[in-house]
């Protein structure tokens, strides 16, 4: 049997060899193959209208931040709950929720920089009457002449007295371009408030109490 000095010799070749073989079948690295990471996917509508959303945005930059108002409404169902938690590593996550639907709920708000404005809930759906109710109880109240209400183009957001409350606050009415809800800044806020939303409906004995109590926070 060799030395000490025969064997580190012997590991030492060993090794040169492993790492020679290993460099030969590794494939090659590619480049910018950081900037090519799997990302999830951030979809757009085909029938959008590139030039009419270049002239929106256009008219947006003639604007300052603080006077653009952007709104929108987002619905919660009874049955929504918080999708994480903790659990044994390797174990399948089993709950239980109800089958039946109590009913959906939505809210309507406005984001203007960056803070939660006139946050509103109603059970059921938003319809031309409850946007009204809304601009002139929540909205109305808080808007500044100059502003400019940014919404989309909803039924429920058109006709009616709508363009009428809001020039009559001293404020304009801008409409993004067709299947543009991504220009919609306050769309951003939904998915977040909705994941706080359901973290907290274990608190409260109904959705619209846990809704309420997470947009009061918000804004």
């Amino acid at each position: 049997m060799g030395g000490p000095d025969q064997c580190s010799h012997y590991l030492s070749d060993s090794r040169e060899n492993w790492l020679h073989a290993k460099k030969r079948c590794d494939p090659a690295p590619v480049p910018g193959a950081r900037e090519r990471a799997p990302r999830v996917k951030t979809y757009g509508y085909r029938e959008r209208d590139e030039a009419k959303r270049q002239t929106f945005l256009e008219q947006l930059a003639l604007l300052a931040c603080e006077q653009l108002v952007y709104v929108d409404e987002s619905g919660m169902d009874s049955r929504d709950d918080y999708a994480y938690g903790w659990n044994e590593r390797g174990q399948r996550f089993a709950a239980l929720k109800s089958g039946r639907r109590q009913g959906r709920v939505n809210m309507i708000a406005a984001l203007c920089p960056q803070q939660l404005l006139a946050p509103f809930t109603v059970k059921g759906s938003c319809n031309r009457s409850v946007f009204e109710t809304w601009l002139e109880s929540s909205l109305l109240p808080v808007l500044n002449p100059g502003q400019v209400v940014v919404m989309d183009n909803a039924t429920c957001y058109k006709g009616g007295q709508i363009e009428q409350l809001i020039q009559e606050a001293g404020s304009q009415v801008l409409y993004l371009p067709l299947y543009s809800p991504d220009l919609n800044k306050i769309e951003r806020c939904w998915s977040w408030l909705k994941s706080r939303i359901r973290k907290q409906l274990a608190q409260f004995e109904s959705l619209p109490e846990a809704m309420e109590h997470v947009l009061r926070l918000a804004s």
